[in-house]
C-alpha cells in the first residue's frame, strides 16, 4: 500500500470515528452541539460554515494534513483525542516504549543483524532526500526556521521512501533494544562498521565522544556528547542502566537518530535545538524510568519538519523546558509527539520575542502545529501525558494550538492538573487548523493572562477544549471558553463537576460569537449549568465588537499617514495595500485622477491580480462611472465567490440578487441578501439557504 493510500484510508477511518458518540450530559456530543446550534437559530448547518467557505474560496495547499481537511469538514472529528492520536501517529512510533519480549540474545549476532538493517534503513534515507543546503538549515534555528528553507524540504523530501525509513529504523532499533537486555556484553570496544563508528561501553562510569554511529553502554553514570547528525548519518544511543547526562547539540537532520535509556535518574541537556528533533529525518527519545530532566532551546523535546520525532517518557516525575518550538511541535509534513506515561510532571516553555507585541512570547509548544500561510501546510504536534499531576506553563501558539493548515493536540489522561498561558492556547486554532485540548479526568485549572483560547476557532479554524471528568476552573480575559470569529468553530465542552468560568465584560465568550463575512461564527460552551458558576471580571477589556453582526474592520487612516502618502506618491507600486482606501479619502482630486488611472490599468493586467484592494477601495470611494462599470463586470465573472459576492453586495441588480440566493456558495447568498435589503426588496423564499441566512 502505498503511502497516498495509507493516508486515504486513514482519512475514511476518521469519517466514521466522527459519527461515534461521547457522552455530554447524558447525549452524544453531536446530539448535544446539535441542540445547542438549534437555539442559537444556526441549525446543523451551523457546522458546515467553514466547509462551504473554503470549497467555494479556497484549496488546501500542498502538504496539507488530510487529518485536518476532515477536520475542516466536520469540526466535530477534532474532539476525540484517542481517535485523532491512533490516525496520526503510526503503529511503530506509539509501541516504542513497549520493547518487544526477547529470549536470551547472542551480542555479536544480535549486533551484526542490526548494523546491518540499519544500512539498509540508512539507503533508504538516502533515496529520499535530495541534497539540500544542511549547514544553512542548522545555522538559522535559533530564531525559527525561514521560509526558503521549508520550501527547499518541500522540493527536496519523498515522503513515502522517508516512511519507509522510519518503519525499517524503528522497527530494526527496538528489536535490538530488547534483544541487548537479555545479551552478554564483552568488553569495552570501538570499531568500524558499515554504518559508521561502533562503541561498546562498560559497566562502569563512561564518557562518550559525538560523532559514533552505535553507542551501546550496559551501566554506569555516563556522559554523552551529542553533536547533530546530518547528510544521511546513523546516531544511536543504547544505555541500559544508570544516571547518565547527555549534553550537546542534538539534532537528525537528513538523518536517523535514536537515544533509548532503560533506566535511571537522566539528565538532558540540548545546546539549543535537540532532544528528538528531526527535520527530513528521523529523532527519538526512549526514556523508560526514573525521575528526568529535559532542557532545549529553539526547537527540542518532540519537534519535527518533513520527518518523524518522538520523545517518550515511561515513568517518574519528569520536568522539561524548552524555549519554543518544541515538547510536541510540528510544521510541514512532520509528525512530532511527546509522550510522558506516568508520574507528576512539568511542562515550561518560555517564547521567541513576538513582532506583534500581543502579550507574549511566541511558543509553539505542548501539543502546538503550523503551516506557511499561503504556502504550505503543516504538521502534527502533539503532546500526550497519561497520568499524574501536571503542571503546563507556556505563552502563545500552545496547549493544543494549531496554525494554518495544522493539528496541535494535549492530551492529559488523569490528574489533577494546572493550564497556563498567554493568548492562542488550550484548544485553539487560526486560519485553517485544528487545535485541541483533551483532558480525561481531574480537577483542573486553566488560565489564559490575556485571552484567545479554551475552545476557540478563528478565521475558519477549530478549537475545542475537551474535559471529561473533575471539578474545574476556567479564567480568561477575551475571546475565550467556546466562542469564535471569522467564521471559525469553537468547542468548550465540560462533560462533568461543579465548574467555575470566570471571563471579563468581553461578550465573545461562553458559547457566544459575532458573524463576519455575512456568514455566522460558531461557539458552544456545554457543561451543567445547574452545578457551574459564572463570573465576569473587572479586567480591562481590549476594543470590542458590539451587535450581532460583526463589521468587517477597515484599515486605521491615522494610524500610518506616511504610507498612505506613499501609496498617493506612487500608487502603482502600492495597489496590494491594504490602507488604499485611505489613500483615496486623503487624496487631492488630481491625485485622486492619477489613482483612477492606476486602478484602471492594474484591472487590466492578466487575472487582474489586485483586484480585491481595488474594488473594497472603489466600493469606499467611488471612482468614475467607467472604472466601477469595469471593476464590477471582472468581479461578476470572478471564479472565486468572495469576488463574487463583493460584486453582489455593491453592483447587483433586483434580479440578478435573486438569482443568487439559489448559489451553493452561502458568501454570495449573505452579499446577495445584503443587496435586496439596500434596495428594499424583500428576498424570495428558498430552501437552498442555510437556516440562519433564512431568517430577517
Amino acid at each position: 500500500m502505498t503511502s497516498e493510500n495509507r493516508i486515504k484510508q486513514r482519512f475514511y477511518w476518521l469519517a466514521a470515528l466522527a459519527l461515534v458518540p461521547v457522552a455530554v450530559a447524558g447525549q452524544d456530543l453531536r446530539s448535544s452541539v446539535r441542540s445547542r446550534l438549534e437555539a442559537k437559530g444556526l441549525g446543523a448547518d451551523g457546522l458546515r460554515i467553514i466547509s462551504n467557505v473554503l470549497e467555494h474560496d479556497s484549496r488546501p495547499p500542498p502538504r496539507a494534513p488530510v487529518i485536518v481537511t476532515q477536520a475542516l469538514r466536520d469540526p466535530l472529528a477534532a474532539t476525540d483525542a484517542s481517535a485523532l492520536f491512533a490516525l496520526a501517529v503510526p503503529t511503530d512510533i506509539r509501541t516504542m516504549g513497549e520493547l518487544p519480549p526477547a529470549s536470551q540474545a547472542d551480542f555479536n549476532a544480535a549486533l551484526e543483524r542490526y548494523i546491518g538493517e540499519l544500512a539498509e534503513a540508512q539507503a533508504e534515507l538516502m533515496a529520499a532526500v535530495a541534497p539540500f543546503d544542511e549547514e544553512a538549515l542548522l545555522s538559522s534555528l535559533e530564531q525559527g526556521i525561514p521560509s526558503q528553507h521549508v520550501a527547499a524540504l518541500h522540493r527536496a523530501v519523498d515522503l513515502e521512501r522517508l516512511d519507509r525509513a522510519r518503519a525499517a529504523f524503528i522497527g530494526a532499533t527496538t528489536r535490538f533494544v530488547a534483544e541487548m537486555r537479555t545479551a552478554s556484553f564483552p568488553p569495552p570496544q570501538t570499531f568500524q562498521s558499515a554504518v559508521g563508528t561502533v562503541v561498546i561501553g562498560s559497566r562502569g562510569n563512561d564518557e562518550h565522544a559525538s560523532g559514533a554511529a552505535l553507542i551501546i553502554d550496559p551501566g554506569g553514570d555516563d556522559l554523552y556528547h551529542r553533536a547533530p547528525a546530518k547528510a544521511g548519518a546513523i546516531s544511536v544511543v543504547v544505555d541500559l542502566a544508570g544516571n547518565d547526562r547527555y549534553e550537546g547539540r542534538d539534532i537528525a537532520v537528513h538523518a536517523l537518530s535514536a537515544m533509548f535509556d532503560l533506566a535511571g535518574d537522566d539528565v538532558y541537556l540540548a545546546a539549543g535545538a535537540g532532544l528528538a528533533v528531526a527535520m527530513a529525518g528521523v529523532s527519538l527519545l526512549v526514556d523508560l524510568e526514573g525521575n528526568d530532566q529535559y532542557e532545549s532551546g529553539v526547537f527540542g523535546q518532540a519537534s519535527a519538519l518533513f520527518g518523524w520525532a518522538a520523545l517518550v517518557d515511561g515513568a517518574g516525575d519528569d520536568r522539561y523546558r524548552v524555549t519554543a518550538f518544541g515538547q510536541g511541535y510540528a510544521s510541514t509534513a512532520g509528525v512530532a509527539l511527546l509522550w510522558d506515561r506516568n508520574g507528576n510532571d512539568t511542562y515550561v516553555s518560555a517564547g521567541l520575542a513576538d513582532p506583534f507585541g500581543r502579550g507574549g512570547g511566541l511558543s509553539f509548544t505542548q501539543g502546538a502545529a503550523s503551516g506557511w500561510r499561503g504556502e504550505l501546510g503543516g504538521g502534527i504536534g502533539i503532546l500526550r501525558d497519561d497520568a499524574g499531576d501536571d503542571r503546563y506553563e507556556s505563552q502563545m501558539f500552545a496547549q493544543g494550538s494549531g496554525y494554518y493548515y495544522a493539528l496541535g493536540l494535549l492530551w492529559d489522561g488523569a490528574g489533577n492538573d494546572q493550564y497556563s498561558a498567554v493568548r492562542y492556547a488550550q484548544g485553539t486554532a487560526a486560519h485553517e487548523a485544528a487545535g485541541l485540548l483533551d483532558d480525561a479526568a481531574g480537577n483542573d485549572v486553566y488560565a489564559l493572562s490575556v485571552g484567545v483560547g479554551q475552545g476557540m476557532g478563528l478565521d475558519l479554524a477549530v478549537g475545542v477544549l475537551m474535559d471529561r471528568g473533575g471539578d474545574d476552573s476556567y479564567r480568561s480575559v477575551f475571546l475565550a471558553q467556546g466562542t469564535a470569529s471569522a467564521n471559525g468553530f469553537g468547542l468548550l465542552a465540560d462533560q462533568a463537576g461543579a465548574n467555575s468560568f470566570d471571563m471579563s465584560a468581553d461578550p465573545r465568550s461562553w458559547g457566544e460569537a459575532q458573524w463576519l463575512r455575512g456568514l455566522p461564527s460558531v461557539g458552544v460552551l456545554l457543561g451543567d449549568r445547574a452545578q457551574s458558576r459564572f463570573t465576569r471580571s473587572s479586567v480591562t477589556v481590549p476594543a470590542q465588537f458590539t451587535g450581532k453582526h460583526e463589521i468587517e474592520p477597515g484599515p486605521d487612516c491615522k494610524a500610518n499617514p506616511e504610507a498612505v502618502r506613499a501609496i498617493i506618491a506612487d500608487p502603482a507600486r502600492h495597489l496590494g495595500d491594504e490602507q488604499l482606501p485611505c489613500a483615496i479619502e486623503a487624496a487631492t482630486t488630481e491625485e485622486r485622477s492619477a489613482l483612477w488611472s492606476a486602478f484602471d490599468v492594474a484591472l487590466g493586467l492578466p487575472n487582474a491580480p489586485f483586484l480585491q484592494p481595488i474594488a473594497y477601495a472603489l466600493k469606499a470611494r467611488p471612482g468614475p462611472e467607467p472604472l466601477m462599470q469595469k471593476v464590477a463586470a471582472i468581479l461578476k465573472t470572478h471564479p472565486r465567490c468572495a469576488a463574487r459576492a463583493l460584486w453582489a453586495a455593491s453592483w447587483a441588480s433586483a434580479d440578478e440578487a435573486k438569482a443568487e440566493l439559489d448559489s451553493p456558495c452561502w458568501r454570495l447568498q449573505a452579499a446577495a441578501l445584503e443587496r435586496l435589503k439596500a434596495l428594499s426588496v424583500a428576498p424570495p423564499a428558498s430552501a437552498s439557504r442555510p437556516v440562519f441566512l433564512r431568517a430577517d
